[in-house]
């Protein structure tokens, strides 16, 4: 997550997700590569590598999507909006509803590490409850710096 813009009426912070789709992508090519090559030296296998480059490329359908958080203090608001290959969506909350940000952790298993992802606790209204700003975990971006700004940001006084 990166925080794009930070002033007092202010806060804007956007996921997007470009290392994820370009390792998809890649993997699609490589599967799609492979697969053309036995094709071309006449073995009907390679169709079967053609088609698996499939699945990279429906991966991103599901995991390629950019997200962007606006906290709006002048018009009191908090925007969602989440962009896929299947459209977006926008989502409207009442910033006094939103009691604190939290990093959520995610220990995974076997030998990976513990990754992370920034949400927000509602105290109140009709979303109370603890929603995620992004759907998955990851390691790449500092989520406590993003959830500390987030806070201090709530904090400040118009």
């Amino acid at each position: 997550m990166k925080i794009t813009r930070n002033n007092p009426e202010q806060l804007i912070i956007e996921n997007r997700p470009w290392v994820v789709s370009l390792g998809l992508v890649a993997g699609g090519l490589v599967f799609l590569g492979i697969g053309l090559m036995i094709v071309l030296n006449g073995e009907l296998l390679g169709l079967t590598f053609m088609g698996g480059s499939l699945l990279p490329f429906g991966m991103l359908f599901i995991f390629a999507r950019r997200v962007q958080v606006l906290f709006l203090r002048t018009e009191g608001k908090l925007v969602f909006q989440r962009r896929s290959l299947l459209g977006s969506t926008k989502v409207e909350h009442q910033l006094n509803e939103i009691s604190e940000a939290i990093v959520q952790t995610s220990h995974g298993t076997g030998d990976s590490g513990p990754t992370h992802r920034v949400a927000l606790v509602f105290s109140e209204g009709q979303s109370a409850g603890t929603h995620p700003l992004t759907m998955s975990y990851d390691n790449f971006s500092n989520h406590d710096q993003t959830a500390s700004t987030i806070n201090l940001w709530l904090a400040r006084k118009p």
